[in-house]
């Protein structure tokens, strides 16, 4: 469930440049990576997969606990463009990447109830 938000944050949130809404969605997609890695090791525990394994990066380790292929390469799209914002490299994002954002941005913005997770509670395809 989201946090509630302040007054103050859904003003800040309204007033925000497009930059600035990326940079917030982008935040908010590192949150969701560190809840799908929470969910992803206690898969790795029920599967017995061993510890060494856990060193590879995330979507690499999403196959074997059998998440689905469109969720890993979301979450990898997302991370790659966390990785180009904090390298300051922001307007070299794709297109595709900088809309998907704003239109998740706009989904926050307009029904905080539906706020979009990578991360349902339940990781593993159908």
């Amino acid at each position: 469930m989201p946090a509630k938000q302040t007054k103050e944050s859904i003003e800040a949130e309204l007033n925000a440049s497009d930059v600035e809404r990326i940079a917030l969605q982008l935040q908010e997609v590192a949150r969701d990576a560190e809840l799908v890695e929470k969910d992803l090791r206690a898969l790795e525990d029920e599967l017995g997969i061993p510890e060494f394994a856990r060193s590879r990066p995330l979507p690499e380790r999403m196959a074997p606990v059998g998440m689905s292929r469109a969720g890993i390469e979301r979450l990898s799209t997302f991370l790659d463009a966390l990785v180009m914002v904090r390298q300051g490299r922001r307007d070299e994002l794709p297109d595709h990447v900088k809309s998907k954002l704003a239109d998740l941005a706009d989904v926050e913005l307009s029904a905080p109830s539906s706020w979009p997770r990578l991360s349902t509670g339940n990781a593993r395809a159908d």
